[in-house]
C-alpha cells in the first residue's frame, strides 16, 4: 500500500518507512488534535453519598441471620463450631498467658467477642477472638496501665471502631503498609518464641528482657530445666505441626494439650498448672470500666490508638485473606467489618476483657470445615461459655508447659508471613519497612517499631509523589480489539491522532472489514472460475478417455482447491477473533469508560483508589467496559495494587455484565498483579520488553492476547510488521 497511516505529528508509510511531515498542518490535523485534547478530562469528581452505618448495617445483616437456620447447612454449621470450639479454648488460654493476664480473661472474651463479631462482623465466615498478634500490645499496655486499665482500653478501641464502621471510614485502617504488618507479625512472632522458651523448660525467667537477653537467660540457666516441662512443651508442639497433616480438619490444638494434660496426672510430672480459675457464672463478670486518671490519659489515649489502628488492620487483612479462600452471598464489608469488631470490643471491655480482631486461624479452619453461614462463630462462642462454666475445674489442670510449647508453634508460624512474600516480589525496597519495623520492636519497643516502621514506608513512597486519576472521554464509534494479522492500511481507518503522551484509539475492525469486502469479491470471482474449471473439466472426461487418469486427478486437487478458499471465504466473511470474551473489548452490547491512572499506586494511594471505585458504581449497573490505562504509572507497591485488584473485583462481581481491562501495563504493574491477581480476574495487555511501549502487534504476537497493546504513543514498526 502507498498509503500514509498518521499518528501525531509524525507520519509513516504501511511499509514501515517514516516519510518527512509537512510544515503545515491541514484542518484535519487540526480537528484531530483538538479532539484527543478534550479526550483526557481533568480529575474525577465523586459525590460519595453512600450513608452512614446509623442502623450499624442490621438491615443489611437480616438475611445472614436468616441463612444460620436453613436446615440444609444446620448440620454442618453445628459441626463446624464446635470443631473450631475445640481450638479455641486453648489458644484463647495460651493467648491469655501471653499476654500477662489471667487465664480465664483470654476464655471470657473469646465467650462474648465471638457472638457480637460473628452475628454484624463484614464477612461471613470469620471468627472473633484474642489473636497472638495483638499479645504483646496487651502485655505492653498492662505493664504501663496495670491490669485495671485494661477494660478500658478494650472498651475505648472499640468505640473507634464502631465510629471507623458508622461514618464509612475503612479505607483509613487500610493506610497501615502490608510491609510493616508483615514486619510487626514477624517481630511478634520472635517475641512470643523467645518469651516463652524459659517458660516450656520450667524457668522463671525476669521480666522486661529482650529476646537476646532471654536467649541468653536461657543458657546461663541450663542446669536449672526441668525435663519434664520441656519434654510436655516438645510433644505439644510437635504434635501440633504433624498432626494437621494427617488431618487438616482435625483439632490438633485440643488435642495435643488434652494429651498433654493426660500425661501429666497419669505419670505424675512435677510441672506448673494453670491453677484455680472462677468457675460457673462467675467468671462473667459485667461491669462498667473505671475510668483512669486524668495525668495518665494522654499516653493511655496513644496505647488506645495503637491497639485500635493494628486490631483494625489485622481484621481487614484477614478477612481479604478470608474471602479469597472461600466466596459467600455476603460481600466482605470494610466497614461492616469495623462496626462488628468494634461492637465485639465494647463487648469485652463490658466483660473487663481483652482486645480482640478478626483472627485468620480459627476462620481458616471455619472455611476448610465448609462452613456457610454466621452460625459457627456462634457455636464455637458457646463451647466457650460452657467450658468456663462447666469445666473450669478440669481447665484449671492443663500443665503450662503445653500452653507454652503451643504458642512456640505459633511464634514459629509467625516468623514469615505470606504478605511479605508478596510484598518483597512486587517492591524489593518493601524489605526496608519489614527489617526497620523488626529492629525497632526489638530495640525500643512495640509502639517505637511500628511508628519507625510506617516512617520509613512513607519515606520511601515519598518521592514518587501522589497518585492521580483522569476520565477519559472515549470516541462515540468504538472498536474491539484485532484479531490476526493486520495487512491493510489506509487514511480512512485512523479515527484518531495523538500528540506525545496522550492516548489515541485505532479502529482496527473498519480496517479488517474494507479488507475482508476486498478479498471477499476477490475469492467469489475465484470461485465462479473454478466451478467453471470444474464444469470443462466434467466435459474433457467424457471425451478424451485417453486422459481420464489425469483429469480425475485435476478434478480432485480442483475441489479440494474448492473446498479450502470456501472455507477461507467463510473465515474472512465472520471474521473470527482468537481474543477470549473476558478481554474483549467493546462488544455492541457494551459501553466503555475509563480513566487513566498517572504516578504511582502504593498504600497512600487509598483514597484515590476509593474515588475510582466510587465512580465506577456511579456510571450504574448496565453493561459496560471499564478501561484503566496504566501507561503513566511511575511505581507500585504491593498494598495499593492488592487494594486495586480487590475494589475492581468487586465491581465485577456485584454488575456480572461489567468487564474491567488494564491496558498498557508495564513489566512492574506486571509483576504486581502476578502476586495479587494470580488468576487474572482482571484482564491484562501489555507492552513488550526491549521495544517502544506502543507498536502495532507483529504476526506471531497477534495471537498472544497479553501482547497487543491498544493505546500508542510514538509508533514504533517492527521489521517483520506488516
Amino acid at each position: 500500500s502507498s498509503s500514509h497511516l498518521k499518528l501525531g505529528d509524525a507520519k509513516y508509510m504501511s511499509t514501515a518507512l517514516p516519510v518527512e511531515k509537512t510544515d503545515e498542518e491541514s484542518e484535519q490535523e487540526k480537528e484531530e488534535k483538538e479532539m484527543i485534547a478534550s479526550m483526557t478530562k481533568s480529575d474525577i469528581k465523586v459525590n460519595k453519598d453512600k450513608p452512614w452505618l446509623y442502623d450499624l448495617g442490621m438491615k443489611s445483616m437480616v438475611p445472614e441471620w436468616r441463612k444460620m437456620f436453613n436446615p440444609d447447612t444446620l448440620l454442618t454449621d453445628v459441626s463446624a463450631g464446635i470443631t473450631v470450639g475445640c481450638v479455641a479454648v486453648p489458644l484463647s488460654l495460651a493467648i491469655a498467658v501471653a499476654s500477662g493476664v489471667p487465664p480465664e480473661v483470654g476464655l471470657v472474651t473469646a465467650a462474648v467477642s465471638g457472638v457480637a463479631g460473628g452475628l454484624l462482623g463484614g464477612t461471613t465466615l470469620a471468627i472473633t477472638g484474642p489473636a497472638a498478634a495483638i499479645s504483646l500490645l496487651v502485655v505492653g499496655a498492662v505493664q504501663e496501665h496495670g491490669l485495671e486499665a485494661l477494660p478500658v482500653i478494650t472498651l475505648a478501641c472499640g468505640g473507634l471502631q464502631v465510629a471507623s464502621g458508622v461514618t464509612r471510614l475503612g479505607v483509613m485502617a487500610k493506610l497501615v503498609p502490608v510491609s510493616v504488618i508483615a514486619g510487626f507479625t514477624t517481630g511478634v512472632g520472635a517475641m512470643i518464641l523467645s518469651g516463652q522458651v524459659p517458660k516450656a523448660l520450667g524457668l522463671a525467667a525476669p521480666a522486661g528482657l529482650n529476646p537476646l537477653e532471654t536467649m541468653a537467660f536461657v543458657g546461663e540457666n541450663v542446669a536449672g530445666i526441668n525435663p519434664a516441662a520441656a519434654a510436655l512443651a516438645l510433644g505439644v508442639s510437635g504434635a501440633m505441626f504433624a498432626l494437621p497433616k494427617i488431618h487438616p480438619k482435625m483439632p490438633s490444638a485440643l488435642l495435643a494439650v488434652g494429651g498433654a494434660t493426660m500425661a501429666t496426672h497419669t505419670l505424675g510430672l512435677d510441672v506448673s498448672q494453670i491453677g484455680a480459675i472462677p468457675s460457673g457464672l462467675e467468671a462473667f463478670q459485667f461491669a462498667i470500666p473505671a475510668l483512669p486518671p486524668v495525668d495518665a490519659l494522654p499516653s493511655l489515649g496513644i496505647t488506645t490508638f495503637l491497639i485500635y489502628a493494628m486490631t483494625s488492620a489485622e481484621s481487614l487483612l484477614s478477612c481479604a485473606a478470608l474471602e479469597k479462600m472461600k466466596k459467600t452471598s455476603y460481600k466482605h464489608s470494610p466497614d461492616q467489618e469495623l462496626v462488628g469488631q468494634g461492637l465485639a470490643n465494647m463487648g469485652a471491655g463490658f466483660f473487663l476483657g481483652m482486645p480482640v480482631t478478626s483472627v485468620i486461624a480459627r476462620s481458616s479452619l471455619n472455611v476448610k470445615l465448609n462452613a456457610e453461614s454466621r452460625l459457627p462463630a456462634l457455636v464455637q462462642a458457646a463451647f466457650v461459655f460452657s467450658g468456663v462454666v462447666f469445666f473450669s475445674d478440669s481447665i484449671a489442670t492443663i500443665p503450662m508447659p503445653a500452653l507454652s510449647g503451643m504458642l512456640i508453634t505459633t511464634g514459629i508460624g509467625m516468623l514469615s508471613p505470606a504478605e511479605f512474600k508478596h510484598c518483597f516480589a512486587v517492591q524489593k525496597l518493601d524489605a526496608i519497612p519489614f527489617a526497620v519495623t523488626i529492629g525497632g520492636m526489638v530495640a525500643f519497643g512495640l509502639a517505637e517499631g511500628i511508628g519507625i516502621g510506617c516512617l520509613s514506608a512513607w519515606a520511601l513512597n515519598y518521592d514518587y509523589g501522589k497518585m492521580d486519576v483522569k476520565e477519559i472521554n472515549f470516541p462515540h464509534k468504538q472498536q474491539r480489539p484485532p484479531s490476526g494479522d493486520v495487512t491493510y492500511f489506509s487514511n480512512d481507518n485512523v479515527v484518531e491522532t495523538v500528540e506525545d503522551k496522550e492516548p489515541v484509539t485505532i479502529d482496527f475492525l473498519q480496517s479488517k472489514v474494507a479488507t475482508v469486502e476486498t478479498e471477499n469479491v476477490q475469492l467469489q470471482g475465484r470461485v465462479i472460475t473454478l466451478q467453471t474449471d470444474k464444469k470443462q473439466l466434467e466435459a474433457s472426461v467424457g471425451t478424451l478417455t485417453t486422459e481420464n487418469t489425469h483429469l480425475l486427478e485435476r478434478l480432485e486437487a480442483v475441489e479440494m482447491e474448492n473446498e479450502q478458499l470456501r472455507g477461507l471465504f467463510d473465515t474472512l466473511t465472520t471474521i473470527e477473533t482468537t481474543t477470549p470474551e473476558s478481554a474483549t473489548l467493546n462488544s455492541p452490547s457494551k459501553s466503555t469508560i475509563g480513566w487513566q491512572l498517572q504516578g504511582p499506586i502504593n498504600f497512600a494511594s487509598m483514597f484515590k483508589i476509593d474515588d475510582l471505585i466510587h465512580r465506577v458504581e456511579e456510571m450504574g449497573t448496565d453493561e459496560k467496559v471499564v478501561v484503566l490505562d496504566m501507561q503513566e504509572t511511575t511505581s507500585v507497591e504491593f498494598t495499593g495494587v492488592e487494594e486495586l485488584v480487590n475494589r475492581l473485583v468487586e465491581v465485577t462481581e456485584q454488575n456480572p455484565g461489567t468487564t474491567v481491562q488494564m491496558w498498557n501495563c508495564q513489566d512492574n504493574l506486571l509483576n504486581a498483579l502476578k502476586q495479587c491477581d494470580p488468576n487474572e480476574r482482571i484482564a491484562r495487555f501489555c507492552s513488550i520488553k526491549d521495544e517502544t511501549p506502543y507498536h502495532f502487534p507483529a504476526k506471531e504476537e497477534a495471537k498472544d492476547v497479553h501482547k497487543v497493546p491498544y493505546w500508542y504513543d510514538s509508533p514504533h514498526f517492527q521489521p517483520d510488521a506488516k
